[in-house]
């Protein structure tokens, strides 16, 4: 063996080791490394506060939307008013489907709003429970000794804001308040379940509403021209603006598929109009 081959072959000995040795090198506590980020993101979940009506349709559609994407959503059904006053309190809500413009405007006024669009229309009937004991016919009914009690939602809930301008409309609030005929819901639902239990003699609910309940009728249809235009904004909140799955389900309410399920329970489609 010549001289430079030894040389070669000590050098091999002695470095061989150590760089087995620096591969093995973990690092000292405290300085860990940060993991690797995964290569698919984790499935977000989206959060919306939708007016107390809408409750039915939107799990129909949060389930269809959860099966297709893996894109989970949540829904909090309540009076308009209240979820309005939860976003600007800072809940953490994506998406805000409002009853009315009034509360959909407050959000936005508070700067919370990325983008509003109209999207249901609904209709403003009398209900009574099933057989109609106190043959109501018309709004004049209203005030006969028959309808002891009248439910309607409270004065901040869009649909007692509805009723209760259908009602001065027809020149009937004043008597049915000073009789003290008038008994408050907690929302539209509440005013519903007022009827159901037989608690009241009519309600007044939207059309939507009369449809989900097997123990009520309608007795009339108010005409539009008593009240403003019923009209659901869609508001998609500044938080879920930076979300894909709700930018996603945003849009996907304004789908074709979505407006056939707001159909069918009795909702119009405002999309484009």
């Amino acid at each position: 063996m010549t001289l430079r081959s030894s040389v070669v072959l000590a050098l091999a000995t002695v470095l061989l080791p150590l760089a087995a040795c620096e591969k093995r090198v973990e690092p000292a506590p405290g300085n860990a490394a940060a993991p690797a980020p995964s290569a698919k993101p984790e499935a977000t979940s989206v959060l919306v506060l939708n007016a107390a009506s809408t409750k039915e349709s939107l799990n129909e559609l949060g389930a269809a939307f959860e099966k297709s994407t893996a894109i989970k959503v949540k829904f909090s059904p309540e009076d308009s008013s209240k979820l309005a006053n939860q976003i600007a309190e800072g809940a953490p809500a994506d998406i805000f489907l409002s009853a009315n413009e009034k509360w959909a405007d407050f959000v936005k006024d508070k700067g919370l709003a990325a983008e509003t669009k109209p999207l249901l229309g609904n209709t403003l009937v009398v209900v009574v429970p099933t057989g109609n004991p106190a043959k109501v016919a018309g709004p004049d009914d209203l005030k006969k000794g028959a309808v002891k009690k009248l439910a309607i939602a409270g004065p901040t809930v869009p649909a007692g804001i509805y009723a209760k301008a259908s009602l001065t409309s027809l020149k009937l609030w004043d008597d049915l308040e000073k009789s003290k005929k008038l008994t408050p819901g907690e929302n539209v639902r509440g005013t519903l379940a007022f009827v159901e239990r037989g608690e009241v003699d009519a309600g007044i609910i939207y059309a939507t509403d009369a449809k989900v309940s097997q123990k009520v009728e309608v007795a009339y249809t108010f005409d539009p021209s008593t009240h403003p235009k019923i009209v659901y904004p869609l508001v998609l909140l500044k938080r879920g603006a930076q979300r894909e799955g709700a930018k996603k389900f945003f849009e996907f309410l304004q789908s074709k598929e979505a407006a056939d399920v707001f159909k069918k329970a009795g909702f119009t489609s405002l999309i484009g109009s």
